[in-house]
């Protein structure tokens, strides 16, 4: 949880300064939803996390975790893709490979929350479409660049 803190906290935070210094816009959000119900009750026994509204820190540990996601899913790739002989040179990124690995295993919740799950904590759907449009946006952009 800590990683999800960090990650979202610091660079919503820089976001929302540069924005606000910047006078272009003044966010508002909400963090959690504040209602109790009885689903909610025994998501939170089961320790499920609950994702429930639609908030733009939501918005952004989605396309962190997408980005990460893709960015495994294309190493992994790239791996199976070439030869032996070519291979020892991504061999040679293996710390690299094993860290995004654990960052996807990380994001498992998230997830979860933004593809399998039915109830209604689960991630906004529209959420999880600007999610993955912007993940697979900064992906282009850098194959691209």
């Amino acid at each position: 949880m800590w990683l999800y803190r960090r990650t979202s906290s610091f660079l919503f935070g820089f976001t929302d300064t540069i924005l606000k210094k910047l006078g272009v816009s003044e966010s508002a959000f909400v963090i959690t939803a504040k209602v109790a119900e009885e689903e909610a009750a025994e998501r939170y026994e089961k320790e499920v996390m609950e994702f429930g509204v639609e908030s733009p820190m939501f918005l952004l540990l989605g396309t962190l975790g997408m980005l990460n996601l893709f960015c495994f899913a294309a190493a992994v790739m790239r791996l199976m893709m070439t030869t032996s002989r070519e291979a020892g040179g991504d061999l040679t990124m293996g710390l690299q490979f094993v860290i995004t690995g654990l960052l996807v295993v990380l994001n498992w919740p998230l997830y979860q929350g933004m593809l399998l799950r039915k109830d209604k904590g689960k991630m906004p759907v529209m959420v999880t479409v600007k999610s993955v449009v912007l993940a697979l946006s900064a992906c282009t952009f850098i194959v691209f660049l």
